[in-house]
Order: C-alpha cells, then sequence, then structure tokens
C-alpha cells in the first residue's frame, strides 16, 4: 500500500504549479529520447557498408553522429532521473508531513516552522526558489496563477509566465525576493522570446539537440544557493558560523584523542618505571630499592636428595638433584619482602604453590642475615609443605645490623 499511496502522491505533486516544468520535461524529453532510440535502431540495421537510398536524405537527425545522439541521450536520462528522486522524495514528505497532525495541536506548527528553515537553509535554497514557493502556498498569488494558466493557449510557454511581473500584495515580503522574482521574470521572457526552452513551435516533433543547455524544455537544474552574492545568505550568516563549529569540534576532537593516546603511553612507561623501582612507594623493590640488584635472579641449594631453587619475583622450586632449571615442584610465586625492624633480617615469601596431598598449598620463606653474597644456606620442611630456607646477603648488612654488631 506505501507505493501506491506514493503513486498517488507524485501524481498529485506533478499536476502543481511548481512542478508543472518538471513534468513538462518528463514528457517532451521522452519523446526526443524515443527519436534517438529509433535513429540509433536504423543505424544499427543499416550497418557501416550499408548504402541506400535513404543516405540521401536530408533529415538533419539521421546524419547525427551516434556518438553525440548517445550523449545527448544520456544528458536527458540523467535529468529525467533527477526530476523522478524530487517527485518521490516530495512524496515521501507529504506522505510524514500529514496536514492532519500539525492542525491537531497548534503548538506543533513550531516542528513544522522548524523543519523549514532546515531545508531552506541545509537545502541552500535561492532567493529565486523562495519566490517561487511564495507563489505556489500564497492564496493571493496562486489564485491568479491559476486563473492566468488556464486562459494560456501556449502549452509550451512558462508556466510562471503568469506570476510575471511579481506582484505587489499585502504581506511582509523582502525586497530582495521580489527583485529574485523581477529578474527571474525577465529570463523568462528572454527565453520565450528565443523559443530557448526548445517547446514552443508548430511542429509536434522536437528537434534534436547537439547539446544540453541548463533551461532546456524550460527545466533549470538546482543550483546551491551562492553565500558570497545571494541576500538569503544574509539570514542565515548566524547559523552559517554556528555550522562551521562541528569542523572545529572534529579537530579538538583528533586533537584530544591524540593526547590521550600520548598520555597512554607516557603512564605506561612510568608503569614500566615504577615496576623496575618498585612503584611509588618502593614497596616492590624494598627500601631505597634493595631488591633492584638481585630483581628476577635465582638462587640454589642442594639439600638431601632434593634441589631447591628461589627466584626473587618469580617461583620458588623443589626438585630431584640434577633436575632443570625453573621446573619441579611449585612451592609458590614470590609475594613480598619484609623486615625485621629489631634485627633487620629480611624476610622473602612465596605463597600459593603447589597443593600437598590432602594438605595446604606449598609456601616457602627464606630468613635471610647478613653476608658478602646472596645465597642459600639451608633448607628443612619444619611443617607440612610449609618450608623454610636461610640466606645471606648484603641487603642486611643495614644500620641495624650495624648498630647491634657495634660496626
Amino acid at each position: 500500500h506505501q507505493q501506491d499511496d506514493d503513486d498517488e502522491h507524485i501524481k498529485e505533486i506533478q499536476t502543481t504549479i511548481f512542478s508543472s516544468t518538471r513534468s513538462i520535461f518528463l514528457t517532451k524529453s521522452q519523446e526526443i529520447i524515443d527519436q534517438i532510440d529509433a535513429i540509433l535502431d536504423v543505424n544499427d540495421e543499416r550497418g557501416e557498408d550499408e548504402t541506400t537510398d535513404n543516405d540521401n536524405d536530408n533529415n538533419d537527425n539521421t546524419n547525427i553522429d551516434p556518438a553525440a545522439l548517445s550523449m545527448t541521450r544520456t544528458t536527458l536520462k540523467q535529468r529525467q532521473t533527477k526530476i523522478q528522486n524530487g517527485f518521490q522524495s516530495a512524496a515521501s514528505a507529504k506522505q510524514l508531513l500529514n496536514p492532519d497532525f500539525f492542525n491537531e495541536m497548534p503548538e506543533r506548527r513550531s516542528i513544522l516552522l522548524g523543519l523549514t528553515n532546515g531545508v531552506l537553509y541545509h537545502g541552500k535554497l535561492q532567493s529565486i526558489h523562495i519566490w517561487q514557493i511564495l507563489q505556489t502556498i500564497l492564496p493571493e498569488l496562486n489564485e491568479s496563477f491559476v486563473v492566468e494558466q488556464e486562459e494560456d493557449t501556449c502549452t509550451s510557454s512558462s508556466p510562471w509566465a503568469a506570476a510575471c511581473p511579481p506582484k505587489i500584495i499585502q504581506r511582509n515580503i523582502p525586497q530582495f525576493i521580489l527583485d529574485a522574482g523581477n529578474q527571474f521574470c525577465d529570463h523568462q521572457q528572454m527565453d520565450l522570446l528565443n523559443n530557448n526552452n526548445g517547446v514552443c513551435g508548430n511542429d509536434n516533433t522536437i528537434p534534436i539537440p547537439t547539446n544540453i543547455p541548463d533551461g532546456y524544455l524550460g527545466y533549470h537544474e538546482m543550483i546551491p544557493r551562492d553565500t558570497s552574492t545571494d541576500p538569503l545568505s544574509t539570514i542565515f550568516a548566524e547559523m552559517d558560523a554556528l555550522m562551521t563549529l562541528p569542523e572545529s569540534l572534529n579537530e579538538l576532537e583528533q586533537q584530544l584523542s591524540e593526547l590521550n593516546d600520548e598520555t597512554k603511553k607516557i603512564n605506561q612507561e612510568i608503569q614500566s618505571l615504577w615496576k623496575q623501582v618498585g612503584g611509588p612507594t618502593q614497596d616492590r623493590m624494598g627500601p631505597n630499592g634493595e631488591l633492584y640488584g638481585i630483581q628476577n635472579e635465582c638462587f640454589s641449594l642442594i639439600a638431601g636428595k632434593y634441589e631447591y631453587e628461589l627466584c626473587i619475583f618469580e617461583q620458588a622450586y623443589q626438585r630431584d638433584v640434577g633436575g632443570k632449571k625453573k621446573t619441579g615442584t611449585g612451592l609458590g610465586s614470590w609475594r613480598k619482602m619484609e623486615i625485621d625492624e629489631s634485627t633487620g633480617e629480611r624476610i622473602f615469601r612465596w605463597e600459593g604453590g603447589a597443593k600437598c596431598w590432602n594438605g595446604p598449598q606449598r609456601s616457602a620463606t627464606a630468613y635471610v642475615t647478613c653476608g658478602a653474597e646472596t645465597k642459600v644456606l639451608s633448607a628443612d620442611e619444619p611443617e607440612t609443605c610449609k618450608y623454610v630456607m636461610k640466606m645471606e646477603s648484603h641487603l642486611a648488612c643495614d644500620d641495624i645490623y650495624k648498630r647491634l654488631n657495634d660496626l
């Protein structure tokens, strides 16, 4: 049903004053296209080498270069498509803008006013387009236009002839709109005198043109408003200024995106540096970053049939002697370093290791005292799956150690 409704709306729109030039163009241009198709078909039947009596005809149309005919046909088809698309858009608008919707509640007319302004602005309509629209919607102009059109016997004259010269009415129409109408009427009169629209004439057959100027068959293609010369642009000057904001916003958004990327990169570098030195409070690397020198290093000890391996910031392992490095039963992952403030002893902790059978997860704790070299001295399992090691390291040779040992 939607297509049927659109077809009905299109038929109605094609009978309006504003659409008359377009309807005429569709009809007349199709006649020319049919002529071109017939000529091209005849040329195809003749063939390049065939000679007939028709070669001596004085028919100008059949002697036109086929390439020129094809180009003319393409141009006419393109303009037909523009007109048909315009009718389709107008039909859709008519379907959506149901008058009953706006008549039910007068306050809704503000919506219609906003839509109108949007079309005028974003459609870049010229002053002359406003004048033409007024001819079709103002009763005092529309009625006289229709009457004079009915009295016009030259069906090929401009449909706007009855509106010329522009009439003065009791409405506040800007002078520049009337000036645009006067200029338009002058052009229409000139076209009529020169028969530039290609429609007037006693012959029912329209000559095939070799070029298609704007205004041919009375149809002028829509040209966007020239913002530098059309007075209508002054009305929309403030809107033009506002419409430049999106471009500025796009530039600012691009700059913001680039700054965010740069900030993210800097934060990643900061996090990497903090990771190396132990974070802002140096908790990870210990006071004064003392673990930095042994980070990710591993220290091993063989005790009985097992070898124990403790890796700073990594894992702790228990394996059979001779096993591969960093393999075996996991005794836990590095958890933290603590300091016994009374003795200066460092305590390394690994937690969350492999679960014992019917017992807890394995863990390892290393008690580190002062020594010239960082090494594991002993390993024991005082409780099930809880391993205790003793180590020496220069890390424990701090001020507390010096004070306790009178050094």
